[in-house]
């Protein structure tokens, strides 16, 4: 293989492995995403139960009104945490992926530094 052959080969290589690496990176960021869902749903329907129970106990209209409140706020409490942390696991992936991109580029280049 001739010199410019040998390197288009090499970079088609890494380009490839780079390809794959991304691949995973999204795949497993997937799968954290869909873990936090997972874990998000059960936690809401362990608190809607608890809730539907306190509603029924409740003897007045101002300990539903009381319950309602203390509902909402916690909802969206919920849901704020919840956005945050979609946005943490969503920088993460994005951060893994930019670095492997770097990896492989730095990996790239010296291996053909040296060649």
């Amino acid at each position: 293989m001739t010199q410019p052959q040998a390197e288009l080969f090499d970079l088609y290589r890494a380009g490839l492995k780079t390809a794959a690496d991304l691949m995973k990176a999204s795949l497993e960021g997937a799968e954290r995403l869909q873990n936090q869902q997972l874990v998000a749903i059960r936690s809401a329907t362990d608190q809607s139960s608890k809730w539907a129970s306190e509603l029924g106990a409740a003897k007045s209209i101002d300990e539903l009104l009381a319950l309602q409140t203390r509902i909402a706020g916690a909802q969206f409490e919920r849901a704020i945490s919840y956005w945050g942390e979609l946005v943490q696991i969503t920088t993460e992936n994005q951060r893994k992926a930019i670095s492997q991109v770097q990896e492989q580029q730095s990996r790239w280049l010296s291996d053909n530094k040296s060649a």
